[in-house]
């Protein structure tokens, strides 16, 4: 008799276990819709500063190969094209096609005016002479 009870308990226990309703089902999707967004949105902010500051390292290593360029042959380079040919007993270069272009795969702007240099990249907006211009050089507008 006990057994007999136990059985009937379990089925009228899975009886009432139907599934999820479609409300329900929404109401879990909107849930992780909304965390996701909120992720994403942080994340993002991350991935732009992150290139802010790529940017401002790749200037300096700009910066310091000008300055190597400079100290052997006693003049800047007339464009960054230059630092990318093969020189010297290794034969490497100083620097890779690669580098010329910033994180937002802009070229990076270069003037030189005798003994100095100006290196600037228009920044998230794309955009030279604005605020969020990055630059390295003569006055280091940032």
């Amino acid at each position: 008799m006990d057994n007999l009870r136990k059985k009937l308990a379990r089925k009228a226990a899975r009886r009432g276990q139907k599934g999820m309703t479609l409300i329900e089902i929404m109401v879990v999707i909107a849930i992780i819709g909304i965390v996701m967004s909120a992720v994403g949105y942080g994340v993002m902010n991350y991935l732009a500063e992150a290139k802010v500051d790529a940017a401002r390292v790749t200037a300096e290593k700009l910066a310091s190969v000008l300055e190597m360029y400079y100290a052997r042959h006693d003049e800047y380079p007339s464009n960054l094209a230059e630092l990318t040919k093969k020189s010297g007993k290794s034969k490497r270069s100083a620097l890779k096609t690669s580098d010329l272009k910033d994180p937002w795969k802009k070229a990076w702007i270069y003037s030189v005016d005798g003994d100095s240099f100006k290196l600037c990249s228009p920044g998230p907006d794309k955009k030279q002479g604005t605020d969020d211009d990055i630059c390295h050089g003569e006055d280091d507008d940032e």
